[in-house]
């Protein structure tokens, strides 16, 4: 049975392997016979990952994976970008920004809910 689910990524990428994780979990959710509906969010120092020029090259194939299997959402939070000093031109354009309150939404319209 499809599930819509909701991987929030609240750790900077840099430091640790938890964004790389959250990303094979990704590609292992929408893959199978049930082929999950995933959404990514990029909040806290998450937002970081969402830069141009920042490095994912670790991250690289499990994105392009991601990409093959179906469309997937990337958004980053508004208010994370504004307390870390990123503007919405220094976003990648893979990303949409969107507010706390949408990522509200976004936590109760799904079924399911990982952090990483």
């Amino acid at each position: 049975m499809e599930k819509k689910i909701l991987f929030m990524f609240l750790r900077a990428p840099f430091g640790s392997i938890q964004y790389t994780e959250g990303l094979r979990a990704v590609v292992g959710m929408m893959s199978g016979l049930d082929e999950h509906k995933v959404t990514c969010v990029y909040a806290g120092d998450g937002a970081y990952y969402s830069l141009k020029g920042a490095d994912k090259s670790e991250s690289a194939g499990y994105v392009k994976t991601i990409a093959d299997i179906s469309e997937t959402h990337y958004y980053v939070e508004k208010e994370s970008m504004a307390e870390r000093g990123i503007s919405e031109g220094d976003v990648d354009e893979t990303f949409e920004a969107i507010s706390r309150d949408d990522l509200a939404k976004l936590i109760t319209e799904n079924d399911v809910i990982f952090d990483f």
